[in-house]
């Protein structure tokens, strides 16, 4: 297989001060054409001429370890024979994939600005792309629209909040890959139904664990569907009012100090940073119930047999989710790049590739079709629909770190007793401002 695979490494890209990158210095440039050809040498005729050899496309795409042809797993295995495939049916076209970080400082956001502002001929043609960093790639001129480039079909059968996540001003920049979201895992040897709101939680012997510690000081994510199953944002209503409504953010926190006066949610639910730390004390059997990614349910639905999926439950039922993972994102601007990109992207976003990656690595398809593929034959798979079709991407906060950080505190000042629902809520709603 021709592919090629580089790594990134100092004969690639050299680190400057900072962030900033140059090109390899063994990197070989274009040759310049001087003077006047000699003329003292008798030249072959045209019709002597060997052929010219047919010049071949190099696409290179940016991408993690997780999404690496590199890798001895089996997602790895289908990606490499998936790039074999489709260097087979274009054979003026070679493959060639660069691993990078998936975040921070030398990630693939902060390798595509910084190589954006300082050396552009070496950005890539496409890459893959944590959804939530899509909306700065398009601020920033990176991400090219692929409207009018895809295959009908293929648009038309993503599941809403995929087609929602990658949409800018009514243009569509990426294609998301996989999809992760966070539901209810419930014990079915201790409820036979788990309460779908909150009256049905707060009536409920409990325990109910969930992350509400916080991550890096922003407040988790179960918080979040709980306040956009309040109020949803923006308004369509009122698509200018702000983020944070005191009404809204009062009967939230009320329900998290309620669950927690009455022993509902434990005393160390602060402790819980992320569904995985929830869910491993669950599988321990110190909760009836919990958050879990749909991801880790999955990955450990042989270890926990008695457990079975609902949504979250919210005021008055079932809460949306919010959505996460990994999108495909199209950089390249010439045509010829642009085309090749855009038929390797159609190829991976395939129900058949599709379906097949993502049951590989445990996460969820993001095409109605994918998933009849990815059908594991027992109830999780209607239920992933459902939740696939009610899911939302997180929505664009303005000054997200500083509203999630605020939130985070209210959390913390009502659970700890150092404030009332209401105060925490104005708290909050003035430091955001």
């Amino acid at each position: 297989m021709s592919i090629a695979i580089l790594l990134l490494s100092a004969t690639a890209i050299v680190l400057l001060s900072g962030c900033n990158f140059l090109p390899s210095e063994t990197a070989e440039q274009p040759e310049l054409a001087t003077g006047t050809p000699a003329l003292s040498q008798p030249t072959s005729a045209p019709t002597d001429a060997a052929p010219l050899e047919p010049s071949v496309i190099t696409l290179t795409m940016w991408t993690t370890e997780a999404f690496s042809p590199t890798q001895v797993v089996t997602s790895g295995l289908i990606l490499a024979q998936e790039a074999s495939a489709f260097e087979a049916a274009h054979p003026d076209t070679q493959l060639q994939f660069v691993v990078k970080k998936p975040h921070g400082k030398g990630g693939l956001l902060d390798f595509l600005l910084n190589t954006q502002a300082v050396v552009p001929q070496l950005l890539p043609d496409l890459v893959i792309m944590d959804v939530y960093d899509l909306n700065t790639a398009v601020q920033a001129g990176l991400a090219q629209p692929l409207d009018g480039l895809l295959p009908a079909d293929l648009v038309s059968d993503l599941y809403p909040f995929a087609r929602d996540a990658a949409t800018f001003d009514g243009r569509l920049y990426g294609l998301q890959l996989q999809a992760n979201l966070e539901h209810l895992a419930y014990d079915t040897g201790k409820m036979a139904v788990p309460p779908s709101s909150w009256p049905g939680v707060l009536s409920n012997p409990g325990p109910y664990t969930f992350p509400a510690g916080g991550q890096a000081g922003l407040v988790n994510d179960a918080f979040l569907i709980q306040y956009l199953s309040l109020r949803p944002w923006p308004s369509e209503d009122n698509p200018d009012a702000p983020f944070l409504d005191a009404e809204s953010l009062t009967a939230v926190l009320q329900y998290y100090q309620d669950g927690a006066s009455r022993g509902i949610f434990p005393a160390d639910i602060l402790d819980y940073h992320t569904t995985d730390e929830s869910w491993s004390d669950y599988l321990e059997g110190q909760a009836a119930m919990t958050h879990v990614s749909a991801h880790q349910y999955l990955e450990d639905g042989d270890v926990s047999p008695g457990s079975a999926a609902a949504p979250i439950p919210a005021i008055n039922g079932g809460a949306p989710a919010i959505s996460e993972g990994w999108g495909l994102v199209l950089i390249a601007t010439e045509p010829a790049h642009q085309a090749a990109a855009v038929d390797w992207m159609v190829r991976l976003m395939s129900p058949e590739t599709n379906a097949a990656l993502n049951r590989a690595t445990s996460y969820l398809p993001t095409r109605q079709a994918a998933l009849v593929r990815w059908d594991r034959g027992d109830s999780y798979t209607p239920f992933a629909h459902q939740q696939l079709q009610t899911v939302q991407p997180r929505p664009a906060i303005p000054n997200y770190a500083l509203t999630a950080g605020v939130l985070q505190q209210a959390v913390e000042d009502v659970l700890t007793g150092s404030a009332t629902p209401e105060e925490a809520a104005s708290q909050a709603i003035e430091s955001a401002q």
